[in-house]
């Protein structure tokens, strides 16, 4: 079972992390108005700093999902001290 919750756990980081990853790749889709009008978007966004590429979000984001992964941690531990307490409260 704990080891289920890890792999589960990871999986849950791993498809967090794709996200963000593949997120405001500014690249030349093809030569029509609407590729470029989105290059150009995506360009402006970087240049502001408001694309999510600046390390301050990144840091962020890191400890977030630290403190997810904590999270998860101990509601494991808090679902089994209350089994045990059950089992205990079951024997008297």
């Amino acid at each position: 079972m704990r080891r289920f919750r890890s792999i589960l756990l990871l999986t849950m980081l791993i498809s967090t992390l794709a996200g963000p990853l593949s997120a405001h790749q500014c690249t030349l889709g093809g030569s029509t108005a609407t590729d470029m009008q989105i290059y150009n978007s995506c360009k402006a966004d970087l240049a502001a700093g408001i694309a999510g590429h600046d390390h301050q979000n990144a840091d962020m984001s890191d400890e977030i999902l630290r403190l997810r992964a904590e999270n998860e941690t101990l509601r494991g531990r808090l679902t089994t001290v209350r089994q045990r307490l059950l089992t205990i409260l079951g024997d008297l």
